[in-house]
């Protein structure tokens, strides 16, 4: 029976290397076609191509038999639909066929590219398997970028979107909002910050009248702004927010004074009291947030919140 000399570091390291590989491959597959996951759900659905490798990894040194079987295309396949379901499951057919397809499209090209650097960077008869891992988890990233921009995507999503909560009249909604670099309104009477809030996102929030005014103004019956005159129990609150934007110059947002706002669970300071100004229709289209702060808000939580100083794209809404 060959001898073999085993460094455990090593393999150590191709497994981790290998994990990271097969988690990358899932995230970009699930980020991609938006299929809504969990990071342990990823792990799992990474760990099981793991686990797979290992024992690959073992038979190719005679410790367990079934070599050639750990290698036949068809295990190699079970295991990656297996990796799959883990991650995803339960999914529509058409939605499963839809994952896997770019699974294994940028899976084989991200594999072509990490078998071309092992083979470069070592020789024919000692591929360096670890810096071929390596090069196949940055062609990943590379693809995903170039191909949909989910890298970015999710820098964005990390950096620039926040947890927003609303408190009024014993009632509270959260959401997420986004910081927005384009949004400088401020309220008229108090000249603070104006965060505008989808209306849906207001739902619960909202006396039911005032939801109908601010529905018919969407619609473009700007004579149901006199019936705020007969919402007698928001009578304080309620503000009017002028604004302009691409498209439309003078319009107008009702607006009300929440008794408190919180970004990431931070209240503002005493000196801060932002306006919420009601936006009539959807701002996201993707439904990825429903708010826009502006980043003078989030400023002034700090060092409360650690979410950091941010900027982001402007939108259409400016003062």
């Amino acid at each position: 029976m060959p001898e073999y000399t085993l460094y455990v570091d090593v393999w150590l390291l191709r497994l981790g290397c290998n994990f990271v590989f097969e988690y990358l491959l899932l995230w970009a597959a699930a980020t991609i076609t938006r299929t809504q996951t969990k990071p342990i759900r990823l792990g799992l659905g990474a760990l099981a191509g793991t686990l797979h490798y290992f024992l690959y990894l073992l038979a190719s040194v005679g410790l367990l038999p079934y070599y050639g079987l750990l290698r036949f295309l068809p295990i190699v396949i079970a295991v990656s639909l297996a990796m799959i379901i883990v991650t995803f499951y339960p999914l529509p057919s058409r939605r499963f066929l839809q994952v896997a397809g770019y699974f294994y499209g940028i899976g084989f090209v991200a594999a072509g590219v990490g078998m071309g650097a092992a083979y470069m960077f070592g020789g024919p008869g000692s591929p360096q398997f670890t810096i071929g891992t390596v090069a196949s988890i940055a062609a990943i990233l590379l693809i995903a970028e170039l191909g949909w921009g989910i890298v970015h995507e999710t820098i964005v999503n990390r950096v620039y979107r926040i947890q927003l909560e609303i408190r009024c009249d014993g009632k509270m909604v959260r959401t997420t909002a986004l910081v927005d670099t384009g949004n400088h309104l401020k309220d008229p009477l108090n000249r603070q910050s104006v965060i505008i809030v989808d209306k849906d996102a207001l739902t619960d929030l909202l006396p039911h009248r005032l939801a109908e005014v601010i529905a018919a103004l969407g619609e473009g019956e700007a004579a149901a702004i006199d019936q705020l005159a007969g919402i007698k129990e928001w009578q304080t609150r309620l503000r009017l927010i002028p604004f302009s934007s691409i498209g439309k110059n003078n319009g107008m947002l009702i607006g009300f004074r929440p008794d408190e706002v919180r970004i990431g669970g931070s209240p503002f300071p005493g000196n801060v009291q932002p306006t919420i100004a009601v936006h009539p229709y959807s701002l996201d289209s993707n439904g990825e947030y429903m708010a826009l702060v502006p980043p003078v808000l989030v400023e002034s939580t700090l060092p409360a919140w650690e979410g950091g100083k941010a900027d982001a794209k402007a939108t259409s809404a400016d003062a």
